[in-house]
């Protein structure tokens, strides 16, 4: 009887103690509209950590920083590729724009290549262990992010619908002191 007492509470110790460890191991909520984001850590192109306080600091003025999840080889990504490096060389200065590569395995040399074969202007920030995309629950490519100068997410959703503009049309609410009329569309990529 004491035999099998001790295996029933080491039984039930361990069930406790693997279901402390499973909560403590679940996935944390993505951030929302109107949720802070906590500042965090990407690679540039040249492989040089950052964080998302050094970005605004060196890139913009207005502390507005949009975030395009992006990559080399996606095909939704050639739709936005020239119309988000407009975007970011038209705001340069005022806004910080990126595209945001969460692709495990993604090499900077080939971003680079594209970059150049498309003569694209366009910023890129790599995130190769994907923990941004699980920050922003961004479950594909050109889901686009904008955080206001407080850090909390004010528009996520496409970058465009069609001839629509819908990060600009963000940014520019958010440079007026406004909030974006439509600050939420659903992912297409």
């Amino acid at each position: 009887m004491s035999r099998l007492l001790t295996t029933i509470l080491i039984t039930v110790v361990f069930l406790f103690a693997n279901t402390a460890l499973m909560a403590n191991d679940s996935p944390k909520k993505a951030r929302q509209i109107g949720d802070n984001v906590p500042d965090f850590e990407v690679r540039t192109l040249k492989g040089r950590k950052t964080t998302l306080a050094a970005l605004r600091s060196d890139s913009n003025s207005s502390g507005i920083t949009v975030l395009t999840f992006w990559c080399s080889f996606c095909g939704s990504c050639r739709m936005v590729d020239q119309p988000l490096s407009d975007l970011a060389e038209k705001y340069s200065g005022r806004v910080g724009i990126w595209a945001l590569d969460s692709s495990a395995g993604e090499r900077s040399r080939t971003i680079s290549r594209t970059l150049k074969e498309k003569n694209l202007k366009l910023p890129v920030l790599i995130d190769a262990q994907g923990e941004l995309a699980d920050l922003f629950g961004a479950r594909m490519t050109t889901t686009t992010v904008i955080l206001d100068a407080d850090n909390v997410v004010r528009y996520w959703g496409q970058f465009q619908r069609g001839d629509q503009p819908l990060a600009e049309q963000a940014i520019e609410a958010l440079l007026s002191g406004k909030k974006p009329a439509l600050d939420h569309t659903q992912e297409r990529g």
